[in-house]
């Protein structure tokens, strides 16, 4: 069979692609940048730092509010400096204590930084009522695993004492991450529970990467198979992360790898939110199936039509990737609500596309039975 037998063949076994314009564009972009996935990956961070940027100015959510912020420098216990920008929205009196979000940035560990996407953390913030904490994690290679996780759960625990000095209710902390970021918010999460806190109310993953261990998983997750190739996040990149990150024999560890835990009984209330063309989306719903099966609230949402990091990447152009951030800022709203106090505001904040989202809205609540792959169709 020629090679292009095999990619036709190969294409008849693949989900439809993306039909938003928007997003078509897009992919025609990265695919003109590819060839900058053949560095090293400290050399990619320049090219995509930039990519970022340009990104979260052109297409980031505009919403109903303004969020102020400033750059603050966390001292871990061991005397490292840790660099966090820190958001608050402008409604929020100056006597209240906000909840915190601790909100880790994607780039497969090893790229972008908690500055890149600025207004996209800015909506978050408004969006959610809470103080959001970007958190500036160590990246690999030159700083592998255990690095990035000990900086997140060190931030955890200097926003639980400390944050109130800037605002903050430090009983009320969530957690949330896209990709990378998603995995290290799940594993911070996990390091609390097994060191015994700070307590964390719930965990917002979007399409999060939570398990490195790749192709011996492989017949498992056929999303890799499926959408490994043409969707930006390519095998070869997920490779190139994870050999980066951690080295093969750590890479079924719970900390790096945490859909491989024995258990995630205890694990506080979570939302899971994948993409139907996402090489991670299965794991994204079997870690959803986990934590419902150990007995942890989990609501999951998978997005027909939609690549990896659409969210983050896209909120203002594409009415699935709009909704997918107000339902995650949203979710952590809710939950920390409920763990206490007040917010700054009482109704939800309106954000564009607002009403216009031509999404159907497919809530999808894990209880009691083995949940379906259930997918949100853009209009």
């Amino acid at each position: 069979m020629s090679s292009q037998e095999r990619e036709g063949a190969d294409s008849a076994k693949r989900p439809n692609g993306p039909r938003s314009l928007p997003l078509r564009l897009l992919l025609g972009i990265v695919h003109a940048g590819s060839w900058m996935t053949g560095l090293p990956l400290p050399r990619m961070r320049p090219g995509m730092k930039l990519f970022m940027k340009g990104l979260d100015a052109a297409a980031a959510l505009r919403v109903e509010g303004k969020a102020v912020w400033k750059d603050i420098a966390v001292t871990a216990d061991d005397g490292r400096i840790i660099p966090v920008r820190l958001y608050r929205p402008e409604s929020a009196g100056e006597s209240d204590k906000l909840p915190i979000v601790l909100y880790f940035h994607g780039g497969g560990f090893a790229l972008g930084d908690h500055t890149a996407r600025h207004r996209y953390n800015r909506a978050w913030c408004v969006l959610s009522g809470c103080m959001l904490l970007s958190v500036g994690y160590r990246l690999a290679p030159e700083h592998p695993y255990p690095a990035g996780v000990e900086d997140a759960y060190d931030v955890l625990k200097w926003a639980s004492l400390h944050a109130s000095r800037l605002g903050g209710d430090g009983s009320r902390i969530a957690v949330a991450g896209e990709s990378a970021g998603g995995n290290i918010a799940a594993v911070t999460a996990l390091l609390a529970k097994e060191r015994g806190g700070p307590d964390i109310a719930c965990q917002a993953l979007l399409y999060p990467a939570v398990d490195l261990t790749g192709g011996a998983r492989s017949s498992a997750q056929p999303s890799l198979r499926e959408n490994g190739r043409q969707y930006m996040l390519t095998l070869r990149l997920l490779q190139q992360f994870a050999s980066g990150y951690a080295p093969k024999e750590h890479r079924s560890r719970p900390a790096v790898s945490p859909l491989l835990a024995d258990t995630l009984e205890g694990l506080p209330p979570a939302l899971v939110v994948t993409a139907e063309l996402d090489p991670l989306r299965d794991q994204g719903h079997q870690y959803a199936e986990r934590l419902r099966r150990d007995g942890v609230a989990v609501e999951y949402r998978c997005y027909a039509g939609m690549i990896h990091d659409f969210t983050a990447m896209m909120p203002g152009w594409i009415p699935a990737a709009g909704h997918s951030l107000r339902l995650a800022a949203t979710f952590v709203r809710r939950e920390l609500a409920a763990a206490g106090g007040r917010m700054p505001f009482d109704e939800d904040p309106e954000c564009s596309p607002g009403e216009e989202e031509r999404t159907a809205l497919m809530d999808y609540i894990l209880r009691e039975r083995s949940p379906e792959l259930m997918v949100q169709e853009e209009g």
